[in-house]
Formats: C-alpha cells, sequence, structure tokens
C-alpha cells in the first residue's frame, strides 16, 4: 500500500515537470521571434504601431534629381514656350483648327467669323486640374482665345493648311515708323526753305526759315518758333509753324506740302501773308 502511493507521487510529481518545460519552452519561442505573433495577429492597430515604431525619421533626407517624367514635362513646357511671340493665320478648311474661350470649357469653343484671321501666342497655359496644355492666342480682332498645345496640335494644323505660319509684324511697324519720320522731317524741310516773296527792306527773296530770323532779329528778339508734320494721306503732309513770344497764344501758320512733286503751298491766312 505505502509502495503504491509512493509511486503515484512520483508520477504527479514527474507530469507536473513537464508541464512547466513545455510552457517555459513555449514562452522562449515567443521571445526570441517576436514579429511571428504581430504578423499573425488580427489586429491591424498592433501592425500599425508597431510600423511607426520601427520607421526612422527622415527629415534629413535630400531631394534627389528629378525623374524621367518630370524631366520631360519640363522640355515639353520649354519647347511649348518657344512658340509665344508667334503670330499664325487661320483659315477655314474642311477641318479648322479648335479654339476655346477657356481652357476649362472645352464645350465652349470660339467662332471665327472671318474666312482668315491673325493672332498672336501670348501665353502657355493649363487647364485647373493641370492635365491639359493650351496656349492663349490673341486675335488682330482683340479677341482672347485658347488652343490645344498638346500632341503636336499646332504642328499638325500647319501641316494641314489650317495654318499658317507669318512673320511678326514688329520688324515691318519699326521700319514703318522709322520711314514716316524721315518723311516729316523732308517736308518741313522743304517749308523753312520755301522761297517767299522779296525783302521789301533787303531787296532779297528769302526762305521761311529765313524771314523768321529776320523778324527776330529786327522786330521780336523773343520770338521762337517750332514745325510740326502730319502725314494726310500718301506723300501729302500738312506742316504746321507755331510761333510767339511766350506772353500769348502762339500764332499758327500751315502748309500743305507734296512730297511726290516737292510741291508746298501755304494753306491758312497767316501762311499766306508771308508771301505778300
Amino acid at each position: 500500500m505505502k509502495r503504491s502511493f509512493f509511486f503515484s507521487l512520483c508520477l504527479i510529481f514527474l507530469f507536473f515537470s513537464l508541464s512547466i518545460g513545455n510552457a517555459k519552452g513555449n514562452l522562449s519561442i515567443i521571445q526570441r521571434y517576436p514579429i511571428t505573433y504581430l504578423h499573425f495577429s488580427k489586429n491591424p492597430l498592433i501592425l500599425l504601431v508597431k510600423n511607426e515604431q520601427g520607421s526612422s525619421p527622415k527629415g534629413d533626407s535630400r531631394e534627389g534629381p528629378p525623374s524621367a517624367i518630370e524631366k520631360y514635362e519640363q522640355e515639353k513646357l520649354a519647347k511649348m514656350k518657344r512658340n509665344i511671340g508667334r503670330r499664325l493665320l487661320t483659315v477655314k478648311t474642311n477641318n479648322p483648327v479648335e479654339f476655346y474661350e477657356s481652357p476649362d470649357d472645352l464645350e465652349r469653343r470660339l467662332r471665327i467669323k472671318r474666312e482668315k484671321e491673325g493672332f498672336v501666342i501670348v501665353e502657355v497655359v493649363q487647364n485647373r486640374l493641370g492635365t491639359m496644355n493650351f496656349y492663349q492666342v490673341k486675335f488682330d480682332s482683340g479677341e482672347t482665345g485658347y488652343i490645344s498645345a498638346d500632341a503636336h496640335y499646332l504642328e499638325i494644323k500647319i501641316k494641314e493648311g489650317s495654318l499658317i505660319s507669318i512673320p511678326k509684324r514688329t520688324s515691318t511697324k519699326k521700319k514703318s515708323l522709322s520711314q514716316t519720320k524721315a518723311l516729316a522731317s523732308q517736308a518741313i524741310e522743304l517749308v523753312r526753305n520755301h522761297f517767299t516773296l522779296t525783302d521789301p527792306i533787303t531787296g532779297e527773296k528769302g526762305s521761311v526759315e529765313k524771314r523768321m530770323i529776320n523778324q527776330k532779329a529786327r522786330s521780336f528778339p523773343n520770338l521762337k518758333w517750332r514745325y510740326e508734320a502730319k502725314e494726310i494721306k500718301n506723300n501729302i503732309y500738312r506742316v504746321t509753324q507755331y510761333a510767339g513770344e511766350g506772353t500769348g497764344p502762339p500764332l499758327i501758320r500751315t502748309w500743305m506740302v507734296d512730297l511726290s512733286t516737292n510741291e508746298v503751298r501755304p494753306e491758312n491766312l497767316a501762311a499766306k501773308e508771308m508771301y505778300r
């Protein structure tokens, strides 16, 4: 009886020893490989906290070089901007150019009333979403419109004949302005050197300018005068002389000058008095 009781106690002790050993083994595995527990956890918050704790701060990181896509977009924008200031002429064809009133509403198309309408590219813009590029253009009529700047639309329409590239007007304007100024100076010189009647005192037949100089020397020491020329029609100028001593309104004399024949003709009464 005592021997059986003692044998039972040994069996119970052996069972508890084995149980404690297995528990310690499982605990050591969990401590050694904690990520296994987290990986199979069904709670996403545990994973989120673990990832945030394991992430390292990037405050000291520097931006790297632009990607290939960014570089391509920069080159494309630079190429578009080279068209700013370019003048073109739109022509009505079976497949005309599409102009828009706004880059954000492609349903509102701008109608071109003339058979041919010139315009100049003034800016490169995008729609609000930043997904499409447009050329902002100003027509000779004063209207503003937009034309697509993507997919080589401009070059395609030029090849089709719907658009015609024309030279800039700036150089032509500068040339015409300088030419007009030169012609105005020529008209003034013709008036200045135009002969009037013989001077009753000296007996000389002097020019308009010579007569003004003599009047200042003899009677009006404070006399001052100047000339202006304005083109009335092709090669016809009106030359105006303003003369006075500064105390009252100036005396105004006018001449009509025909540059095609170099003819000078006094126009108003004050100018005609110089020839009497």
